[in-house]
């Protein structure tokens, strides 16, 4: 009989209130600040299965919460609610709610019966215990037959520090444990995590501390004596022997699975061994069909588990619980959030997608689209329309299309801008060299878009018309390079939409008329920008207009530049997209934008991970 522990939800337990969460198939980690809940939690969920039988080296496998926490009489016992979720092999949820009884008199105190539960009706619980009863062969007030282990922090009492206390016992090589192979187990595990540290030749015995409700294995190692063996190493030797355990009772024939529980699984243990124990613990929950459920406080746990959970949520779980006054399961699965939340900050720093451009100019572009995506999704919501004619059924289209990328209004916070001032081609060679740019979004000017110079319009042809084949790019690229709207250079896309706003001045009167209604546009004129391009030659190009548009800075306004002093303080990129005919282009420019994104991001984040 195959069961798995699939969910716990605690209706009422102390701070606990309504309070559930998913358990992975392989390993789950429930992490949060001191005093959030953890141990009781991880105690809770051994508490509902279990078998009534020792183990080849005297522990058991049904571990009572009584033994590591004690419930006062005056609490409020009767009232708590906790339900645990089980799922068997053929679907079937099998549910059990974990009640206290008070066995004072008996001298176990308040104990826990795990008693099966019909959640989805309530008035049918005597026959659904007896439905459970007839096919899984669980008593109405029975744990579930899965062998449970609970190591708790009483496993870590030094060994050194109360000789008197600690037995060590012999195992003979004749014995039933190594005959079943238990000192070949303990010492490739062992080694495992910790390389090199069990002698080739070492023999097994057996610890016992007063303190500890389990004995634990342990084999010679390496340079240390058995009681000068630190704390980590001892944590280890528990940990590995609670795993041979079940490798032991997985030899017989009824076995299906098992559950280890671990308070503090990290303590006293290096990354690098942490990261050992994890990778154990995946090839070991694999093999022997056991889950595992820790507590932890370590963000190298966090932050490999959640990388796995990412891939792959069913089999991992990392669960965070915040708030110790009124624990809940937080939703985010942000490694910098979590880690910021553990150290007890109220910000975090999100790591940032990287984004190259080829010069300070395409950057400016760039912000000045984000800036006119943002002012159309600001006027869609308020009920302004764009300008132009549009058929009624598209208009519902249009703004359906620019308020799906409303996402992308703030973007910039979420993106680490490099000026690299590289030519497109040296960007495009470099993108495709190293994998590393696969997380790297590479925004080039519009003139990239084709690679051969003849084949490149020329802005001073398309100044009253547009360019033909448009959305076509003939240079190969990977989906994170997309391009600035256009097929122009930086200043030339400028100066076209300038040419169109000052020779077709009668069609945008509301432009010209809303620059006089603020002081610091009120001097621009469609005459003066006239006369500012009126010494380009008539065979203009694009270093032509650069002469005339001047530096770029990022960093203060442009004192020998009008022409960006006017881009900047009229908003022209605002009102050139405000329009039916034009705003297609950014539409289609943020769809570009947003695969590239898309991809970049992925990768960054995954990158967190590695």
């Amino acid at each position: 009989m195959d069961i798995k522990l699939k969910k716990i939800q605690v209706e009422n337990f102390r701070n606990f209130k309504n309070v559930s969460f998913e358990i992975g198939k392989k390993i789950t980690a429930i992490s949060g600040q001191n005093g959030v809940g953890k141990s009781n939690l991880v105690s809770l969920i051994a508490s509902g299965s279990g078998l009534s039988r020792k183990s080849d080296f005297g522990s058991n496998f049904q571990p009572e919460f009584y033994d590591f926490f004690n419930v006062d009489l005056d609490e409020p016992f009767s009232d708590y609610r906790i339900h645990l979720t089980y799922e068997s092999a053929d679907g079937e949820e099998i549910s059990k709610r974990l009640s206290f009884k008070d066995d004072t008199a008996t001298g176990r105190g308040i104990r826990i019966i795990p008693r099966t539960s019909n959640t989805q009706d309530q008035g049918k619980q005597r026959e659904h215990e007896k439905y459970i009863k007839e096919k899984y062969g669980i008593g109405g007030a029975a744990r579930i037959p899965i062998p449970t282990i609970y190591l708790s922090i009483s496993r870590l009492y030094p060994l050194g520090e109360r000789k008197d206390s600690v037995t060590i016992k012999p195992i003979k090589k004749t014995a039933k444990l190594c005959q079943n192979e238990a000192d070949e187990k303990f010492k490739e595990w062992y080694n495992a995590v910790i390389p090199g540290t069990i002698k080739d030749d070492a023999e097994l015995s057996m610890i016992e501390k007063k303190e500890s409700a389990r004995a634990s294995l342990h084999m010679e190692m390496e340079h240390t004596p058995t009681l000068s063996q630190s704390v980590g190493q001892d944590n280890i030797g528990n940990i590995i022997s609670a795993l041979v355990d079940i490798y032991l009772l997985s030899k017989q024939e009824e076995y299906n699975g098992a559950i280890i529980c671990i308070d503090e699984v990290e303590v006293s243990l290096h990354p690098d061994t942490q990261l050992n124990l994890l990778s154990l613990f995946d090839k070991v929950s694999e093999e022997l069909n056991i889950q595992i459920v820790v507590s932890t406080h370590s963000l190298t746990v966090l932050k490999e588990l959640l990388r796995k959970q990412e891939k792959n949520p069913e089999d991992y779980s990392v669960i965070y619980l915040k708030n110790p006054s009124a624990p809940m399961v937080t939703e985010q699965r942000s490694y910098e959030l979590l880690k910021a939340d553990l150290l007890g900050k109220t910000t975090f720093d999100r790591p940032k997608t990287k984004i190259y451009f080829e010069d300070t100019v395409g950057r400016h572009i760039f912000g000045l689209l984000v800036k006119a995506l943002c002012h159309q999704c600001d006027n869609i919501e308020s009920g302004e329309d764009l300008r132009g004619d549009c058929y009624a059924i598209e208009k519902p289209s249009v703004h359906k299309k620019i308020m799906s990328f409303q996402k992308y209004c703030r973007i910039e916070n979420q993106l680490l801008e490099t000026v690299v001032s590289l030519g497109c081609d040296e960007l495009i060679k470099i993108s495709k060299a190293d994998n590393y740019f696969d997380r790297v979004i590479i925004l080039l000017d519009g003139d990239a878009r084709r690679e051969l110079p003849a084949k490149k319009p020329k802005v001073k042809d398309y100044l009253d018309k547009e360019v033909d084949a448009k959305g076509e790019t003939d240079r190969a690229h990977k989906k994170t390079v997309c391009f600035l709207p256009n097929y122009f250079a930086p200043e030339s896309f400028i100066y076209r939409i300038i040419y169109q706003l000052v020779n077709d001045e009668m069609d945008h009167t509301v432009f010209w008329r809303t620059l006089d209604q603020k002081e610091d546009t009120a001097l621009y004129t469609p005459s003066k920008l006239k006369g500012i391009f009126s010494g380009l030659p008539e065979e203009f190009n694009n270093e032509d207009l650069k002469k005339i548009f001047g530096e770029y800075h990022d960093d203060f306004k442009h004192p020998n530049s009008e022409i960006w002093n006017f881009v900047d303080n009229t908003g022209l990129l605002d009102y050139y997209y405000g329009s039916y005919n034009t705003i297609n282009e950014l539409i289609d420019f943020f769809a570009d934008f947003e695969v590239a994104y898309k991809i970049a991001r992925s990768k960054t984040l995954a990158n967190r991970y590695a």
